[in-house]
């Protein structure tokens, strides 16, 4: 399954560009869309020359000319940004030219978007820039927009899925797109001999998808869960004309370094843009179907994207200062404090510093109680030690307080509740609450007694966790309760976690656009080894709501299901919540131009890739200022907080509930609705 915009490490831009892949091998420059930088676009090659629009001989009725008129009366749906939420996603006045140079630290098994070894970071980064699902996301709204289908449709039943390709949709060769290639993509993708299990078994969910007419393709869903037709709406395209009679081993033979052509805003202009096991270069193309559309505006801006492998990250430090590398993602926080504070940053301006803060989906994680045993089945137990949990101090002394700590499982998102009481460091509460749940006498150690049974933890770790645990072991037994600390691997911890066998285990789980609560919560997986509900949670309300969510199309009331499900899990007390990094720490030279929030609402580091742009007078600016060691640039300001600030006055701030814990519709709103709806003034 490739739906990339579902996990952080795979997005394009504000507007999540939705699993995409490499394609096509270009045939002639185009000297005129280039500007500076010395990189230069590309039109690929049409080898079929179809005209623009619809096949004249497809009806309006059937998605050919003249549906758009017609589609909302036969219950079709599509959607657009409005001037004022396009604003805070591209930047319109960004200029097309030069060249973004990264790195991965692994050089990808491969670069087809289906397949055996699909799924690495940079491999769904290469399929991400060039392939194209049906549908993308509104980062303003969290709504379905249009991609390489203009609308969609949803059947009585929930489970039947219609979507209408755009009639000028064209993959890189010049082939059109049509119903026959989301019938093709589907078909390989169930294909065992591709040898992705993971993809098998999501293409299983689905009926194999049939043709209504060239533009209109209809897929059943097997189960009733409005993440369904996401998931299927998002995931790539692939050529049918290419790929069509392919077996999955015919597949995986031709390509795995080759790649079928894709749809989407780039290639990769094989040979000469691939040094093995070295780099990897994808070149925008000029002739993309796509370029004037206005939701692209301001986006896919870069000439050339260049991926250097360098495997050490202390190489890749080196090769940032020296300038082989534009940009640089800081994943350690004492590197963020230690090593990025030399004069060219600090002084001189001509590498930029910045922490950008967004609203992309962190997960949650921290101390997991496992309430299936005693005393951790007890709440008043649980809540004490989350009383005891002194975040604040870990933050400040250990991890340099680069992290935020959180009070929801849904932090950084719409679907936190705002009502969410905050998690708080007290020893004195901590101690009544034990006391009530029994632990009045300790013994000669000084360890909390509960019928003649001491308190003692017993809890595995990672080495690499030390410095975060033990902290946590010292107040622990400041309070009488004794951890005895248990080091193993990760594999070990892992297998402990799906085995059940612990008291307490740190976990973090990461975030979802789209949140899938019932993997993680039901009731039904409490008590079920290898699932992801570790802590052994049960809550028939929580499961109604789930059940809801599942099934609810809108997106502004599943905000509300999630929410009033947040506060039920803070209230079960099954973690001790820990901290998020809630931003991006990015380094890089003072070249490039980008918009007022930098990085779009939802994005991660990839929206630097997708909306900024080579800056011809800034990179002059840093060439002279390279050759003169008094020249100064910008510094500017290192925490960029536009979208926390936007957040203030654009998105609901409180919910009411009823004494079921139900939410009301009487939550404070904007001037123009919905947290999911915010106006955009």
């Amino acid at each position: 399954m490739n739906f990339s915009a579902l996990t952080k490490g795979a997005r394009f831009a504000a507007l999540l560009a939705i699993a995409v892949a490499a394609a096509g091998c270009p045939s002639k420059t185009n000297n005129t869309d280039s500007k500076g930088g010395g990189s230069m676009a590309v039109a690929t090659e049409d080898k079929f020359k179809v005209p623009d629009g619809a096949d004249p001989a497809v009806s309006a009725g059937l998605g050919g000319s003249g549906f758009e008129k017609i589609a909302a009366d036969s219950g079709w749906q599509t959607s657009s940004l409005t001037p004022d939420q396009f604003r805070y996603v591209a930047d319109t006045n960004a200029k097309k030219g030069g060249q973004f140079t990264f790195s991965f630290q692994e050089w990808p098994a491969t670069f087809r978007a289906m397949g055996k070894d699909e799924n690495t970071e940079a491999t769904r980064f290469i399929y991400g820039q060039v392939y194209e699902g049906l549908i993308n996301v509104n980062p303003m709204t969290l709504e379905f927009t249009p991609n390489l289908a203009t609308h969609w449709k949803v059947g009585p039943d929930k489970q039947t899925y219609y979507f209408r390709i755009d009639p000028n949709a064209r993959f890189s060769d010049g082939h059109p797109v049509t119903a026959e290639d989301v019938i093709a993509t589907a078909k390989l993708g169930s294909d065992p001999t591709i040898l992705s299990p993971y993809t098998n078994t999501f293409r299983a969910g689905f009926d194999t998808p049939e043709a209504v007419s060239k533009y209109i393709v209809k897929v059943h869903s097997k189960t009733l869960n409005w993440k369904n037709m996401f998931y299927f709406g998002a995931s790539v395209v692939m050529p049918a004309h290419v790929i069509g009679n392919m077996t999955g081993t015919d597949y995986l033979k031709k390509f795995q370094y080759d790649m079928p052509p894709g749809s989407g805003p780039y290639v990769v202009a094989k040979p000469g843009d691939v040094e093995n096991g070295k780099s990897i270069a994808l070149t925008r193309r000029t002739n993309w179907w796509q370029k004037d559309y206005p939701i692209n505006r301001g986006q896919n801006n870069f000439d050339k994207i260049k991926i250097l492998i360098i495997r050490d990250e202390n190489l890749e430090y080196e090769k940032l200062r020296s300038g082989e590398l534009d940009f640089y993602r800081v994943s350690r926080a004492q590197w963020w404090r230690t090593k990025f504070d030399f004069p060219e940053i600090t002084q001189r301006g001509l590498i930029q510093k910045r922490k950008i803060y967004t609203d992309d989906a962190v997960g949650f994680g921290g101390l997991a109680f496992n309430t299936r045993r005693a005393p951790f089945s007890d709440p008043k137990v649980r809540e004490a030690l989350i009383y005891l949990f002194n975040r604040d101090q870990i933050l400040e002394k250990v991890l340099y307080n680069e992290y935020v700590a959180i009070n929801s499982f849904y932090p950084n998102s719409p679907y936190a509740n705002p009502s969410d009481p905050k998690q708080e460091y007290s020893p004195e509460k901590a101690a009544q609450l034990l006391a009530e749940a029994g632990y009045t006498q300790r013994n000669a150690e000084g360890i909390l007694m509960k019928d003649g049974k001491p308190f003692v933890i017993d809890m595995p770790f990672v080495q690499q966790l030390a410095h975060i645990i033990t902290p946590i072991q010292q107040d622990f037994l400041k309070a009488g309760i004794k951890i005895n600390l248990r080091e193993v691997d990760q594999v070990t911890q892992f297998k402990l976690a799906n085995d059940r066998n612990f008291d307490m285990i740190y976990q973090q789980w990461g975030g979802l656009l789209y949140p899938n609560p019932i993997s993680s919560f039901q009731s039904a997986l409490a008590d079920q080894n290898n699932t992801n509900n570790t802590t052994g949670f049960k809550n028939s309300r929580a499961d109604e709501l789930m059940k809801m969510e599942q099934t609810e199309f809108d997106q502004a009331k599943r905000t509300k299901i999630l929410q009033e499900l947040d506060s039920i899990l803070v209230g079960s007390k099954q973690y001790a919540l820990n901290w998020v990094a809630p931003f991006n720490r990015l380094v890089y030279w003072n070249k490039f131009g980008h918009p007022d929030f930098y990085l779009g609402r939802i994005s991660d580091w990839q929206g630097a890739i997708a909306t900024w742009w080579y800056d011809p007078d800034k990179a002059a600016a840093l060439d002279k200022a390279r050759k003169d060691p008094s020249a100064k640039l910008d510094i500017g300001e290192t925490d960029v907080k536009f979208w926390p600030e936007f957040d203030k006055t654009h998105i609901i701030k409180s919910v009411d509930y009823t004494a079921s814990g139900s939410a009301n519709d009487s939550s404070k709103k904007n001037a123009a609705g919905e947290a999911a709806k915010p106006s955009i003034k």
